[in-house]
């Protein structure tokens, strides 16, 4: 078993160099006027293997095999963070509950269009003593990361399609980056920086805005119950991907991750366009908003308020006490006077 896993990754690194390139190999494959499209993935599907859509996750099941052996393509989703992290954070939460027998080493290799790729195989052991084979390819193109897997419940069948799963990643092509000139690409510098380099490239493109920003905005609002007008400030996010669409909130859980916080709060996703200097926004149920939008390094100006890049705190550590104060006027309300202030406090070591 260690020498075919070996053999395995082998292969793989070899054919990972050309994850994007049009398939040169046709056999398993259909016509090339029939590529299909799964969210930012294109690509040519396996022939006679049959297709299962599941929530955003598409599903190949190879013939004869019963259900046992699949190639699949799970939705992705924005990175704003170095995808050694997120793929590291994935395979143990696919992991969680089942004994890794062998393998989950994590290989690098780079695209020909300059992205960082990243696979790793491995033999899992589930509660009910089943074996699966997996073997899991994370891509990095632009400020995404794709995943595409081939997982199998027999050795032998995880062996014997090794080479449909090859061809299936060789005709592999991502929307977002399709057309994109990498030469500027350099392979000698820190592989984890890669990601925060197409994020970059991204946020340059001068119709297209990236990752979180936040701005602070502030006001007075009349308080019918003291008869006075209140301060009130309160933080703006806007969370946009370069593929058009944006998230009008701080998202809930993964602040990464704006198709998790647009299938979540769909109330909150919409879309927008940049052309020039004018920023137009559109929300479901909503007319759509114009906006002068003046660029300034990494933040931009709507209006009067200043909007400031959200970064990745990847391994962060905090040191201290940290507060936050409220204060609510009273003044007038039945007679009182003064007001409520609050306080909360959270200690890190």
């Amino acid at each position: 078993m260690k020498t075919r896993l070996l053999t395995m990754i082998i292969i793989i690194i070899i054919h990972l160099t050309a994850l994007t390139a049009c398939a040169q190999q046709k056999a398993n494959m259909v016509k090339a006027d029939e590529k299909e499209q799964s969210g930012n993935v294109l690509y040519y599907a396996p022939a006679n293997w049959q297709r299962l859509d599941n929530n955003g996750q598409v599903i190949y099941v190879a013939p004869t095999s019963n259900e046992g052996t699949v190639i699949t393509i799970l939705p992705g989703q924005e990175l704003y963070g170095s995808l050694r992290t997120w793929f590291e954070d994935f395979l143990v939460k696919n992991g969680q509950g089942k004994e890794q027998l062998e393998g989950g080493q994590i290989k690098q290799a780079t695209s020909d269009e300059g992205y960082e790729v990243l696979f790793s195989q491995r033999v899992m052991k589930e509660r009910d003593g089943s074996v699966s084979y997996q073997l899991y390819v994370a891509a990095n193109p632009g400020n995404r990361v794709e995943v595409i897997a081939l997982i199998s419940t027999t050795a032998n069948q995880f062996n014997q399609y090794q080479q449909v799963f090859q061809q299936f990643i060789k005709s592999v092509d991502f929307v977002n980056v399709k057309g994109v000139n990498n030469n500027n690409f350099d392979s000698s510098k820190n592989n984890n920086s890669r990601s925060d380099k197409n994020a970059d490239r991204a946020r340059n493109n001068s119709n297209v805005l990236n990752g979180l920003y936040v701005a602070t905005i502030s006001r007075q609002q009349f308080n019918p119950n003291t008869k006075f007008y209140d301060y009130i400030v309160r933080q703006q996010y806007y969370l946009f991907a370069p593929d058009g669409k944006v998230y009008f909130a701080l998202p809930k859980t993964d602040i990464r991750n704006l198709d998790l916080a647009c299938s979540q709060d769909p109330g909150n996703c919409g879309q927008y366009t940049l052309r020039g200097n004018q920023l137009q926004l559109f929300r479901q149920g909503q007319q759509s908003q114009t906006f002068n939008l003046e660029k300034s390094g990494n933040s931009f100006k709507l209006g009067s308020n200043r909007f400031y890049p959200i970064g990745s705190f990847d391994g962060l550590r905090l040191s201290g006490t940290y507060s936050f104060r409220s204060f609510t006027n009273l003044n007038g309300a039945g007679g009182v006077s003064g007001g409520v202030s609050g306080e909360r406090t959270i200690s890190f070591n």
